[in-house]
């Protein structure tokens, strides 16, 4: 391809080749444009000195600052025709802030490229990939704008060259919030174009006049995705508008909710800004069967954004009903019949809260939808309202998981056992396949090896039982004590119930209780009454997630998740239980019983460059911890573990990235101190 092996040639310098290959590019291409952007770049730099050749283009300090934000993971192979189209607008008072998400192909390479050619280019290059798509980059970037205006630019999609240009003109004479604008698509292979796939729900929304999303409701219906979009910054920020964050993709659902239901100035643009490549290769659009699922965890944050205000227009209730009966789609997409079962019961559950947040009569809901209560009804039918949801992820336990499961399945309460095989190569898939086949309450899925945090992630969105419980594929569980720990909790409404536990050395088979400083907090906890008092003692106990259950209604609604990383990736799940929970139990039995291994392979026997992640759990888990009001309570807890975990951590770096890890523990741990409380 002519466009990617001219970039080749910019790349290494050799600017005339780059023309020519520039040149081959047809004028009916989407590629012409960036092509001819390309060739002036490379006339520029011919015969230039080096420190001569970066392109500095100063914006019209009388034009509003636009930031566009463009999100980076693995695409290469597109990322330079996505910048030049940015970079190539006709409206120049822009910064481009590109959020590298750790990218393992040479993309920072392209990057850095064109943060050396051009002042307007800003890059934030995050030391980990993170949870989910493109939604944690997105909102670092945000966080980062200067501009009076944001905007969104897909890292493998081609901006329209007049694109910033035509919603700013119309964003200031309107004096508008957001701009909607069109968009095409076209095949990554066949690059056959087509017109935007929401076209037909255009026609009861008017075009360049400003309206408010309650009066115009058919705009809820029109594709969410944000790079159509222009946003006021302030209108964004005073909101505290973000996309939602967690381990799951289309999180630019919530966040054109979120942007509607709070807007009161919006226009609609008639006019095509980007051309959106469809079909490639990693493209998340490509997700099929249950991973599409986690739209039902964004109809859940929608559903809770939503009805925290005292008051919501009719008009909103009712698109967030329609929206949930339409979600069906997911369903319609399953192959496998028992996992489709699942899907439809959380079909049910979400939508019926959102039935009962909306208050609506049953009438007006039938108006909406007339299926909409039979349709529901039918999938709980087909599927039990279940006690309990157990997630095991599993990695190289055939000789142990079968003690486990085993028990697990006489215990006498409703429930479902999701089994995530993490890449195994010892027979363990084809173990966890068997059982998914001989129980009707038993599921098995499979990924590559991505560590037992992203294991569990993987089904978060599936679960279905009252109450949720991740326990490890090696470990023990007494299912007398789980029993009593359910009935516990549910008649005290406890959202998380916290419990002791036991630890086993599986070589010298041997085996103590807690640890002395969990056992001497623990005496502490059994005294403790208030919420307050309970929170800062568990946070101060091992980050096991073993040592509790969680309502799942509190795992959904917080969006709740273990870290990415492949060690530490319990750290967040451990401290976003114990700051969103309201209340609170402890129970005074022993459920899990932990082997520890001395020979095994066991995440905390790592003692590799994976150990560096203990920088993205810190990172990632204090962002989360400061969007809640009991921050302050738990932040000098917070600060001690944060100390203590580094410092651990410290001794298990490998010689070669000390210097480097010590240079960033003394960041965050400087920081810490500067944070004012």
């Amino acid at each position: 391809m002519s466009l990617k092996q001219g970039n080749l040639y910019f790349e290494q310098g050799n600017y005339q080749k780059a023309i020519d290959e520039y040149r081959k590019v047809s004028s009916d291409s989407l590629l012409y444009k960036s092509a001819q952007f390309n060739i002036k770049l490379c006339e520029q730099n011919i015969g230039s000195p080096i420190q001569q050749r970066n392109q500095v283009i100063t914006g019209n300090s009388n034009q509003p600052l636009v930031s566009v934000i463009m999100p980076v993971f693995n695409v290469a192979n597109y990322l330079d025709t996505a910048i030049l189209s940015v970079l190539n607008q006709s409206y120049k008072n822009i910064e481009l802030i590109i959020v590298n998400d750790a990218s393992t192909d040479h993309s920072l390479n392209i990057i850095k490229m064109y943060e050396k050619q051009d002042s307007r280019v800003k890059v934030i290059d995050l030391e980990f990939n993170t949870l989910g798509g493109a939604g944690i980059p997105s909102n670092v970037g945000v966080d980062a704008a200067q501009g009076k205006y944001i905007a969104y630019a897909d890292s493998d999609d081609i901006l329209d060259q007049h694109a910033i240009e035509k919603m700013v003109d119309l964003a200031e004479r309107t004096n508008t919030e957001i701009v909607i604008a069109d968009f095409i698509t076209f095949d990554d292979k066949s690059r056959e174009k087509k017109i935007s796939y929401d076209k037909g729900n255009w026609n009861d929304i008017p075009l360049n006049k400003v309206f408010h999303p309650k009066d115009t409701p058919s705009v809820f219906r029109i594709s969410p995705v944000p790079w159509r979009k222009l946003y006021l910054r302030s209108f964004i920020n005073k909101n505290n508008i973000r996309f939602p964050e967690g381990d799951y993709f289309y999180e630019d659902n919530p966040l054109h909710w979120f942007v509607l239901t709070k807007a009161s100035k919006v226009i609609m643009l008639d006019y095509v800004v980007a051309q959106h490549r469809m079909e490639r290769e990693g493209q998340t659009m490509g997700a099929m069967n249950f991973k599409l699922s986690a739209l039902f965890s964004h109809l859940n944050t929608i559903k809770n954004f939503l009805f925290k205000d005292s008051f919501v227009p009719e008009n909103f209730k009712k698109e967030l009903i329609d929206f949930s009966y339409r979600s069906n789609w997911v369903i319609d997409r399953q192959e496998q019949d028992k996992i489709k079962k699942v899907i439809q019961k959380r079909y049910a559950q979400v939508s019926m809260d959102i039935e009962k947040e909306a208050n609506l009569s049953k009438n007006t809901v039938e108006k909406i939808r007339s299926n909409f209560y039979k349709r529901c009804t039918e999938y709980n039918k087909h599927y039990p309202d279940l006690d309990l949801s157990i997630v095991i992820p599993v990695y190289n336990c055939v000789d142990l998981l079968p003690k486990l499961v085993d028990e697990l399945l006489k215990i006498n309460l409703k429930t479902e056992i999701f089994l995530v095989d993490d890449g195994s190569t010892d027979g363990s898939t084809e173990l966890c396949d068997s059982y998914a086949k001989n129980n009707e309450r038993v599921y098995s899925f499979f990924q590559n090896n991505k560590g037992a945090g992203v294991a569990r992630n993987l089904v978060i969105p599936l679960l279905t039982g009252k109450y949720s419980y991740f326990v490890d594929a090696d470990d023990i569980v007494d299912i007398k004590a789980l029993e009593e720990a359910i009935k516990f909790a549910d008649k005290n409404k406890n959202d998380l119930l916290m419990f002791t536990y036991k630890i086993n050395f599986f070589e010298k088979n041997t085996t103590r209780g807690m640890w002395n400083a969990d056992q001497d907090l623990w005496n502490k906890l059994l005294k403790s009454s208030s919420n307050q008092e309970k929170k800062i003692l568990s946070s101060q106990m091992v980050n096991y997630p073993w040592i509790r259950i969680i309502k799942t209604s509190l795992l959904h609604n917080e969006n709740i998740f273990f870290g990415k990383t492949v060690v530490h990736n319990d750290v967040p799940y451990h401290w976003h239980t114990i700051i969103a929970a309201k209340n609170i139990g402890v129970f005074d039995k022993a459920i899990c019983t932990h082997r520890k291994f001395d020979v095994r392979q066991q995440i905390t026997n790592i003692s590799d460059e994976r150990r560096l992640m203990v920088l993205e759990a810190y990172r990632y888990t204090h962002n989360l911890l400061k969007k809640y009001d009991d921050y302050p309570v738990l932040f000098n807890y917070w600060q001690k573990f944060t100390r203590d975990l580094l410092t651990w951590a410290r001794d298990r770096v490998p010689k070669e990235k000390l210097e480097f890890y010590k240079k960033r523990h003394k960041q965050i741990v400087d920081g810490l101190k500067e944070v004012k409380i």
